[in-house]
């Protein structure tokens, strides 16, 4: 995994690996990077985590800088797979995956059982409430909006 990780997401929260849990939310697929980036700031919001996660104002809006590294090390586990539909990139969760998420978000239920209901309750309204909507939708979101007003390039 690259060595980076660690300055995107404290150790404490990486072990809810997030974006994971986010595509298993999701019933195992998000099409799009766009919304995948609007779900995931809208769940960073939802759990109170923008001071341990911070996102970078983008010229599309809020943008996870450990996002393609993390990506990249699940695709080498082979715990997800992107494909590319013309312009869409699809992330889809693979049978390991999913087995290695249910494994994990177990675990964390056992061990962490209060921030790990929190975390289960708030990705499951994100995923809920955006699972069949575009990116563009998302977009226009509140919350979204309000973080597109910082400068390009600043951390949110």
């Amino acid at each position: 995994m690259p060595e980076d990780i660690g300055e995107v997401l404290p150790d404490d929260e990486a072990m809810f690996h997030h974006r994971l849990w986010m595509i298993d939310e999701f019933d195992g697929v998000i099409d799009g990077e766009k919304k995948f980036h609007k779900s995931l700031v809208e769940y960073r919001e939802e759990a109170e985590l923008d001071d341990s996660w911070p996102f970078v104002r983008a010229s599309w809006g809020p943008m996870d800088p450990g996002f393609s590294s993390i990506l990249e090390a699940y695709d080498d586990l082979e715990l997800v797979y992107k494909e590319k539909d013309g312009q869409i990139h699809i992330y889809k969760e693979t049978e390991k995956g999913s087995k290695y998420i249910q494994g994990l978000i177990n675990g964390l239920r056992i061990l962490k059982k209060d921030q790990t209901e929190a975390r289960e309750k708030e990705l499951r309204l994100v995923a809920k409430v955006n699972k069949d909507r575009l990116g563009s939708e998302i977009e226009k979101d509140e919350l979204i909006q309000k973080l597109k007003e910082a400068p390009l390039g600043s951390e949110i």
